[in-house]
């Protein structure tokens, strides 16, 4: 019985109802004709608010027997998500926007259908689809659609054109078609492009917004930001309890508070309770991509070479991501397989994009379905300082990247690959803003001891190090070794520095 998905069409239903006013063109009409129209359809919206209300006290009521019967005083159970009802209900939704073309809702459904499929195997085909299908939305009626605004900026923001689904969030607010929904999108958006203190003034205004479950995932990664790891890690332990809690969530949303519950956990040194975080978000989803991912990196942080390359090309089958496959790369090398590992890596550069034939290093979006072009500039840039490759390519990622968004990783990302161009002073300055924020990150200290060590500032350099392998002895895999080989040198005497 797959009662996760009462929450999901329940909340369809609701849209319905509120859509049954959505000027059409056959509605078109003025004066006393729209007020006898909506006379005669009152008695159908109040017939179907009670149908509505009996349904989902029905499957409340039956669900909470068959939940606390399973599991006693234990919790609810949810059952695992079943992938296939995506491509169902995208084909019933493609059905209904063809039969009725001029249903602003129907299009509505049909995006948060495409969101769905988007989200699973982080495609951006699909994300393009459903922008298109909230805008079409939008078209048909604007008045108080404010469930195809969020799917906008929610699309836009899956597409990783975040300065474009935060001015949808100021639209939106400014026309007074907005909810809580839309202000949680909006701080997502300044986060994303580094606008720390902007986001959170929006949660200090808008505090009933982030009391939720999702609320609280917003709160705790700016909390993270500013070096507050263990604060950020209690708001997100509370949220996953929470959704638990909640006997009509979706199993694939709870998956979703697990493993980014993991993520944070694995950021903070704590392998053992991120690989059981990855575990419970795959026995309530077994597709998701982001939680093989994790424990392909545990294993691969532990040591477990064979079972990064088995979890990592498990991960990959659904959604390919650039790091994951470097990983995998490196996964090879270090059980000597060379052969194997420059495959890998050849494959990074493919997913990114090929190289334009300019010989300025700038990459084309990749012709394939499911691939991503040049969002995953990051990751290439990130990855070609870290192989010693493509070192102008790496660069252009990098400012394509800033360009995008100057967020604290935007910096590391391009200090890091002027650290491995040489262009020292450069990094120097771009680690200074990246570590401004108070950011405990073993990666980001272990790139800013790297830089400050070259730049002969070796106090801060030692500092830096001590505070990455403090945090996560095994961060990374490889950049933990050479974190430790640093830290080595650098507490030797000064005339025996090498």
């Amino acid at each position: 019985m797959r009662v996760e998905s009462t929450s999901f069409r329940l909340s369809h239903i609701w849209e319905i109802l509120a859509s049954s006013t959505a000027h059409r063109p056959a509605q078109r009409r003025a004066g006393h004709f729209q007020f006898l129209t909506t006379m005669k359809t009152f008695p159908l919206i109040l017939i179907g608010c009670t149908l509505a209300i009996g349904t989902w006290i029905s499957y409340a009521n039956l669900y909470r027997g068959v939940a606390f019967h399973s599991a006693g005083r234990q919790g609810y159970i949810h059952a695992p998500f079943d992938s296939s009802r995506i491509d169902s209900q995208i084909a019933v939704s493609e059905k209904a926007v063809k039969l009725d073309p001029g249903a602003a809702m129907g299009w509505s459904m049909l995006s948060s259908d495409y969101m769905a499929r988007s989200r699973e195997s982080d495609d951006l085909g699909t994300a393009v689809k459903a922008e298109a299908a909230a805008r079409q939305s939008l078209k048909i009626r604007n008045l108080g659609n404010i469930g195809a605004r969020n799917k906008l900026a929610q699309s836009l923001l899956q597409q990783h054109k975040f300065k474009d689904a935060l001015n949808e969030c100021d639209l939106a607010m400014k026309s007074g078609i907005f909810d809580d929904g839309t202000i949680r999108v909006k701080a997502e958006c300044l986060i994303e492009i580094g606008r720390y203190s902007q986001a959170q003034e929006v949660i200090e205004k808008s505090s009933r917004a982030f009391k939720g479950a999702s609320g609280k995932f917003v709160r705790a990664r700016l909390l993270d930001i500013q070096g507050k790891p263990n604060l950020a890690l209690a708001l997100m332990s509370n949220a996953v309890k929470e959704v638990e809690d909640a006997p009509a969530m979706p199993s694939d949303a709870i998956a979703w508070f697990h493993t980014h519950l993991g993520i944070q956990l694995a950021k903070m040194g704590r392998h053992d309770d991120a690989r059981t975080e990855n575990l419970k978000a795959l026995e309530l989803y077994p597709r998701d991509y982001k939680a093989k991912a994790g424990l392909a990196k545990l294993a691969f942080q532990d040591g477990r070479w064979a079972e990064a390359i088995e979890l990592g090309n498990s991960s990959d089958k659904i959604a390919q991501m650039a790091d994951v496959r470097a990983m995998v790369g490196d996964a090879y090398a270090m059980l000597g397989d060379s052969t194997q590992a420059e495959e890998q890596y050849n494959r990074v550069a493919t997913l990114v994009g090929r190289p334009s034939g300019m010989n300025d290093g700038l990459h084309e979006v990749a012709p394939a379905a499911g691939t991503h072009g040049h969002r995953l500039d990051r990751q290439y840039a990130l990855f070609c300082a870290d192989h010693n490759r493509d070192p102008e390519g790496a660069f252009a990622a990098a400012i394509r990247d800033f360009e995008g968004r100057q967020d604290l990783y935007a910096y590391d990302t391009l200090a890091w690959v002027c650290y491995y161009t040489g262009r020292t002073a450069e990094a120097k300055q771009a680690i200074e803003k990246a570590l401004a924020f108070g950011t405990q990150d073993p990666q980001l200290l272990y790139h800013a001891g790297a830089i400050f060590a070259k730049s002969n500032d070796d106090a801060r350099a030692l500092q830096c190090v001590k505070e990455a392998i403090a945090i996560d002895s095994k961060f990374d895999g490889l950049s933990a070794k050479k974190a430790i080989e640093l830290l080595r040198s650098l507490d030797q005497p000064v005339g025996n520095k090498k």
